[in-house]
């Protein structure tokens, strides 16, 4: 029990914190909400973002303010209008909890940590599930990249804050939820340019119609950017299908195709602070000399049907196939060339009851995720660019079978949700060079995790909740084939990493004049997993597990109708992390706070729109001072970016004309997009864009 009281006690240390500061004065004002606004019409032009939102990420469809859980929801709006469409991050600087970096590293992908899970990784996103239309992106290690996601066709993000592996298994320290466009009912044909600062073009296509019970939606995109670091240019094709057939009233297939081709994507790597300090556009030195970036090109077929047979019984199944063409080039010599052919396939479905009464309604939810993922990974000496000899040639396998079962009870104004998961994961290394010996093996790992959550609905200003959570995460095959030691197989003294997640939230609204949830939540963690670099391999990532470590936070997001069209958006995190048990060759690390995570974040915007179509949207994001390090002898320092967005849309009889602009970074700040944690000889710093304006115009042909 000495988790649960250390977060109650927590949480009461935080409210008498807050009686001293504005937060508090918020959260008053937040509670006393209904009686402002009773007296006011609702203002439908922002209903979107204030209405109550139906979500799936919970695996339960529902309202979200009756989830246990810490939510939040991106509408397209906030995704596609006159937005760059270059990352997601864009989209994300209002979601407390969340922290995300690298948006210009086109080569290591956007890094992004919900409670701290993914702060760790290298490249890419680890630790977070993302799904996209019902379809896993996540690989069964945990891995996801987003360089496949096209945000032009993005309707809908639904995120869960937290620990979620009693719903969908390994690697679920927060869901991110990806919906696309439903193809519409008429035709339609859509076409966006877009130009902007450091070479900045992308062009996008788009048209979709419905012809009886077949509908369909076809996207693509090509974007080039030189960057605005040396080394840093990107090209990349995004080619999006999706193609629904509705055989009857309840039942419906839908089949899904995307392809992405990126001949370019150059690593510009990270620097220290002298060079930082002398100049901020220059690569490393050894990025430019190793011609460091990659090339990916990947496919993905995905068929889902959806089937309700009555109103009491339905069924989802799916199935997909991923294929990834993947080679990378390294700042070193030796295996400094990686090529990596992936095979990811799977299906799975989920069977639902649900009773429906005067007092009480229950659902039930049976379902089952089969994931196999197949890396056949091989390193080559890197010549200044060309491939040589090679030095490493292994065949990984990650295979996953996961069982839940999931119930939800309401209760007059209570609602309980249940959910048990049992996950069979299957690891194997197969050695194919054996010039250094075999160093082939098997990992076996099994995980049982719970989820339950209490939600008691006061009235519409005010729902409260309590919930407990579990998190279990292996290291990724590529965490497991990165030995310190340089030879091949596993690093079998990597363990997974488990967290418990305990949490208490509010939740709220006032009509569709105020919207807002408060979350206070405590992780206690056990082998955290913890990215470290060695002289002997320089720009290579190695892994190791700390003892145990504790989270602590709290987590605030509004938004606010003004006055007729104008919303204030407001997102607040404070977190508190560190280790409570490890020791590594620097000493005795206990007390010290866990790097890559600054302590305090927030967001505040202000989002106009015209019944005559303008549209404006101003918004602030400050990141405070973070640690770099696990010694905590470096900080990279805080920063705050404010950015400028404005459309005017002009209608007229059968078409839209839609010119649009942006200014990032309006007041030219110097700041860091990315740093590397415990990064070997100080080179934590990828320096972010300085003033950069984009400018564009969309055209569409239909309603």
């Amino acid at each position: 029990m000495a988790a649960p009281l250390s977060y109650f006690s927590y949480v009461y240390q935080t409210f008498s914190v807050m009686k001293k500061n504005t937060l508090f004065a918020i959260l008053s004002l937040i509670l006393f909400q209904n009686a402002l606004f009773s007296q006011n019409e609702s203002d439908t032009l922002w209903t979107e973002q204030l209405q109550e939102v139906e979500i799936s990420a919970s695996r339960m469809d529902g309202a979200a303010s009756k989830v246990p859980a810490a939510l939040s929801i991106i509408n397209q709006t906030q995704i596609q209008t006159a937005q760059p469409q270059l990352s997601l991050n864009e989209s994300l600087p209002f979601v407390p909890g969340l922290f995300a970096l690298n948006p210009d590293n086109f080569a290591q992908d956007l890094r992004v940590s919900i409670r701290g899970f993914g702060a760790r990784a290298a490249f890419g996103i680890r630790g977070i599930k993302i799904m996209v239309d019902g379809l896993p992106e996540t690989t069964p290690d945990g891995q996801s990249q987003v360089d496949n996601l096209d945000l032009g066709i993005l309707q809908q993000m639904e995120i869960i804050r937290g620990p979620a592996s009693g719903l969908y298994g390994n690697a679920s320290g927060g869901v991110i939820n990806v919906k696309t466009e439903t193809p519409p009912g008429t035709l339609f044909a859509e076409a966006r340019l877009l130009a902007g600062s450091y070479g900045l073009q992308q062009y996008q296509l788009k048209t979709g119609q419905q012809i009886g019970a077949f509908s369909y939606l076809l996207h693509g995109s090509h974007t080039s950017l030189d960057g605005y670091r040396e080394n840093s240019g990107v090209k990349n094709t995004l080619l999006n299908g999706k193609f629904n057939f509705r055989l009857n009233e309840g039942h419906q297939f839908s089949l899904i195709l995307n392809h992405v081709d990126s001949p370019q994507a150059d690593d510009p790597g990270g620097i220290n602070r002298a060079a930082l300090e002398a100049d901020r556009r220059q690569a490393r030195d050894a990025n430019i000399q190793y011609q460091g970036g990659e090339e990916v090109v990947q496919s993905k077929v995905g068929l889902v049907y959806q089937g309700q047979f009555s109103p009491k019984h339905s069924l989802n199944a799916r199935l997909f196939y991923i294929n990834r063409d993947f080679n990378n080039r390294l700042p070193f010599g030796f295996g400094g060339i990686v090529g990596i052919q992936r095979a990811f396939y799977g299906g799975g479905f989920t069977y639902q009851f649900e009773q429906n009464g005067e007092v009480t309604n229950y659902r039930l939810r049976l379902g089952l995720d089969w994931e196999d993922q197949s890396d056949d990974r091989m390193r080559f000496m890197n010549l200044d660019g060309q491939q040589g000899n090679l030095t490493f040639d292994q065949q990984e396998n990650f295979r996953n079978l996961g069982l839940y079962l999931l119930q939800d009870l309401s209760w007059n104004d209570w609602t309980f949700k249940l959910g048990l998961r049992l996950d069979a994961a299957r690891l194997e290394a197969l050695d194919r060079f054996l010039s250094d010996g075999d160093d082939s093996g098997k990992i076996e790992l099994d995980n049982f995790n719970p989820i339950a959550g209490v939600s008691y609905y006061i009235s519409d200003a005010l729902n409260v909740y309590s919930s407990f959570s579990t998190s279990f995460e292996t290291p990724a095959l590529s965490e497991l084939s990165n030995n310190p030691d340089g030879g091949g197989g596993f690093n079998e003294a990597l363990e997974p990493q488990k967290a418990q997640n305990y949490e208490l939230g509010l939740k709220g609204r006032a009509g569709n004049k105020l919207k807002y949830s408060l979350a206070f939540f405590y992780l206690d963690i056990t082998n955290e997993l913890i990215p470290f670099e060695l002289e002997d391999f320089p720009g290579r990532t190695f892994y190791r597990n700390a003892g145990s470590s504790s989270r602590k936070g709290l987590e605030l997001e509004s938004n606010l109708l003004i006055t007729s069209g104008l919303i204030a958006q407001l997102s607040y995190t404070y977190s508190d992390f560190q280790y409570e048990d490890f020791e590594t060759d620097n000493g005795n690390l206990e007390g010290n706070v866990t790097p890559g995570i600054p302590k305090h974040t927030a967001a505040a915007g202000l989002n106009y729109l015209s019944p005559g179509g303008f549209f404006a949207s101003l918004q602030a994001r400050f990141v405070g001072e973070m640690y770099l390090n696990d010694s905590n002898t470096e900080t990279d320092d805080a920063y705050a970016l404010v950015n400028l967005r404005v459309r005017q849309s002009f209608e007229f009889s059968n078409w839209t004309l839609e010119p649009f602009f942006g200014l990032n970074n309006l007041f030219n700040a110097f700041y860091n997009s990315n740093i590397r944690i415990n990064a070997f000889g100080g080179r934590y710093f990828e320096p972010g864009a300085e003033r950069n304006v984009y400018v564009g115009v969309r055209v569409r042909i239909g309603k």
